[in-house]
């Protein structure tokens, strides 16, 4: 399965999407080439174990290349293999925008029409 390669990164919102959880991380700290402001985690829960984080099957990351002289970020996307790119852009840098974009193209992706609901909020 290919998704960022995350370190360290502060988990700040949790959504349901549908059947899935969707975590948000921000300040992220990767191995390899490529960092990220922003990643959103998708999980798909296990009725057996309702306790229990599975391991993400999909993300949408605000991408910072080191081989960019531009403060633009990337909007990439891990199907769970390989990589899509969805263009740059300065909003990305900002998490509200990042978070909003990010949950539709989960929505897009996964064919889900409802809204997502917010779980968990760190500054709430």
């Amino acid at each position: 399965m290919y998704l960022p390669n995350i370190v360290n990164a502060r988990h700040v919102d949790t959504y349901m999407v549908g059947p899935l959880l969707v975590t948000v991380f921000t300040d992220c700290e990767a191995r390899g080439y490529v960092q990220y402001a922003h990643v959103l985690f998708v999980h798909v829960l296990d009725p057996q174990a309702p306790f229990m984080l599975p391991e993400p099957m999909f993300a949408v990351a605000a991408e910072i290349s080191q081989f960019s002289n531009s403060d633009a970020h990337f909007l990439g996307v891990f199907p769970g293999h390989g990589h899509l790119n969805l263009g740059s852009s300065p909003d990305w840098a900002d998490l509200s925008k990042f978070t909003r974009r990010a949950l539709q193209v989960v929505g897009e992706h996964f064919n889900i029409n409802s809204k997502p609901v917010r779980l968990h909020n760190t500054d709430d």
